[in-house]
C-alpha cells in the first residue's frame, strides 16, 4: 500500500503551494493541500491531490494547471512516489460541502 508519513505530506503539500503561489502570487489563497492515497480500478494505488482554493476560477490558468504535477516531479522523485498522481482544484465553498466519503 502506498503511503506516506506526516513529513513526507507535508513536504508534498509545500511543495505544491509553493509552485502555485509562484505562478499565481495573491490571486488566490489555496489552503489547505489535502493528499489521499486512493484505489484504482486495478487495485493500484495512487495519490489524489485535492487543492482547495478561494478566488476567482476564471483566473485559474488551466493551461498552467495542467502541467502542475510535472512541475512537483523533483518533489515527487525524492518522496520515491511512484506513478503519477491525480489532482483536483476544488473551491472552498464546495469542499466544506463535500461529504467525508467522497474523498
Amino acid at each position: 500500500m502506498l503511503t506516506l508519513t506526516e513529513a513526507e505530506t507535508e513536504k508534498l503539500a509545500d511543495a505544491i503551494k509553493s509552485t502555485l503561489y509562484e505562478r499565481f502570487k495573491d490571486a488566490f489563497v489555496f489552503d489547505p493541500i489535502v493528499i489521499r492515497t486512493k484505489t484504482d480500478y486495478y487495485g493500484d494505488d495512487y495519490l489524489h491531490i485535492y487543492i482547495i482554493y478561494e478566488g476567482d476560477r476564471a483566473n485559474l490558468d488551466s493551461k498552467w494547471t495542467l502541467g502542475l504535477i510535472g512541475r512537483i516531479e523533483p518533489t515527487l522523485d525524492e518522496l520515491g512516489i511512484p506513478g503519477v498522481p491525480s489532482k483536483s482544484f476544488v473551491p472552498k465553498f464546495e469542499w466544506k460541502e463535500m461529504p467525508a466519503g467522497v474523498m
